[in-house]
C-alpha cells in the first residue's frame, strides 16, 4: 500500500513538473515570436506590449478589481484540469494601453494543499470583455495572447 501510494505521488510530482516546465517554455517562446511593437492580433495570437504603462487601480473607469478577479474564476475556473490545483486570482495593479485599461491580474495555484506557486499574470479589460494572459516583471508589462473576449 504504501509503495503504491509512493508511486502516485511521484507520478503526481513528475506531471505537475512537466505541466509547469511545459508552460514556462510556451511562454518563452511566444515572447520570442512577438510581433512588431504596436501590431494588433488575433484571437489566440501574440499580442505586442506595447505603450503600456502603469496607472492606479483608483483610476480605472469599469468592473472592480474584484469584479475582474472573479471574471478571471468564471472564464478559467476554480482549479487546473490537469493538475487539479485550486486557483488564486489577486489584484496587482492596474495598466493602459492606448485608450484602454486593464486590472492586473496576479494568478498562482494551490501545490498540494501545501503552498501557493506564481503561474502567470491576466490582464483584464475595464469594461469586462477581454482577458489577456501575459507576464509582470518589475515595471514591465507584456501582453500576450487573448485567452477570451465577450
Amino acid at each position: 500500500m504504501k509503495k503504491c501510494l509512493s508511486v502516485i505521488l511521484v507520478l503526481i510530482f513528475v506531471f505537475a513538473f512537466i505541466r509547469i516546465t511545459t508552460s514556462m517554455y510556451e511562454n518563452i517562446k511566444r515572447r520570442n515570436n512577438a510581433p512588431v511593437q504596436g501590431q494588433e492580433t488575433a484571437i489566440g495570437e501574440t499580442k505586442s506590449s506595447g505603450d503600456i504603462t502603469p496607472i492606479s487601480v483608483d483610476d480605472v473607469k469599469g468592473i472592480t478589481g474584484r469584479e475582474a478577479e472573479e471574471l478571471c474564476y468564471y472564464v478559467l475556473g476554480e482549479k487546473d484540469e490537469d493538475t487539479g490545483f485550486a486557483f488564486s486570482f489577486g489584484t496587482s495593479g492596474a495598466v493602459q494601453k492606448g485608450e484602454k485599461q486593464y486590472y492586473v491580474i496576479r494568478a498562482s495555484w494551490l501545490v498540494d494543499n501545501n503552498h501557493f506557486s506564481y503561474i502567470g499574470d491576466f490582464f483584464v479589460s475595464a469594461d469586462g470583455k477581454e482577458i489577456y494572459d501575459g507576464v509582470v516583471s518589475g515595471e514591465e508589462y507584456e501582453m500576450m495572447d487573448l485567452k477570451w473576449k465577450k
